[in-house]
């Protein structure tokens, strides 16, 4: 991973801003060498899990069909985007620590928060971005292959669009959920595996303890699958709105405890 080293004066300090820090880690992120291929490989296999998703149905019988939520299934991959993506994030500070270049970024953007703060918005910007442009490529490719062989969901539908939408946001919140892990931990190993284990192993973990109340239902892939990606309600989980600011207040809550530390920790 080759990072740009930013270790120019950043001028007079009260013209140093948010604009100037943005234009800053865009500049950064776009040196990561992994950063295009990375963003390809999400895209297709993204929609190659959907594809294979919806083809399956194919071959489901029109009784076997009752309830079906056709965009659910077109956006199943999603779980795909939804690792690559928080992966990205991550990268996306713990590159600097790896590289040592955090130091010189610090001594360009000495405002933490700012500093901090136009990661964020970078961040969330690019997964905002990639994330729609998943969404309703997913969408339209399901709809396609299952269409004249099962239901399929128009834009016009109730509820279809709304799921559309709030998904691609949810890419751009698991994007800033790896974001916060990377700056708590600081380290590229460490934080991906707690990324990986807060998103696939601790919902195993709870259907494994079969606790009651269905605990796994506050995990950000059941709220993104079973809850924010779903036209059909499902039983016993969380409303679209409910399980979108759940992980609003997870994102919260990671980016809050990373820049207390990074306000108090060394680079």
């Amino acid at each position: 991973m080759v990072m740009t080293d930013l270790a120019t004066s950043p001028g007079p300090a009260g013209r140093y801003g948010m604009r100037q820090a943005v234009r800053a880690e865009v500049t950064k992120i776009g040196s990561i060498r992994s950063t295009g291929r990375t963003l390809f490989a999400t895209v297709v296999g993204t929609l190659l899990v959907t594809i294979l998703a919806t083809n399956s149905v194919r071959h489901h019988g029109r009784g076997q069909l009752h309830g079906f939520d056709s965009t659910n299934q077109s956006l199943t991959g999603l779980t795909i985007a939804s690792l690559a993506i928080g992966i990205l994030g991550v990268l996306m500070i713990t590159g600097e620590y790896s590289s040592g270049t955090i130091r010189s970024s610090l001594a360009a953007t000495p405002r933490r928060p700012l500093f901090l703060g136009a990661k964020v918005a970078v961040i969330a910007a690019i997964s905002l971005v990639v994330g729609e442009i998943l969404t309703f490529s997913c969408f339209f490719a399901g709809r396609a292959i299952l269409s004249g062989r099962a239901p399929v969901a128009t834009l016009g539908q109730p509820g279809v669009l709304r799921a559309l939408l709030l998904s691609g946001a949810f890419m751009a919140l698991l994007g800033m959920l790896g974001l916060g892990l990377g700056v708590i931990i600081r380290n590229t190993a460490g934080a991906i595996a707690a990324y990986v284990g807060f998103l696939f192993l601790l919902p195993l973990l709870l259907q494994s303890l079969n606790a009651h109340g269905n605990p796994g239902r506050f995990t950000p892939l059941a709220i993104l699958a079973n809850s924010v990606a779903a036209v059909v309600r499902q039983p016993n989980q969380l409303s679209a709105t409910t399980g979108f600011v759940l992980m609003v207040l997870y994102c919260a809550v990671a980016l809050g405890i990373g820049a207390v530390l990074l306000m108090r920790r060394d680079a």
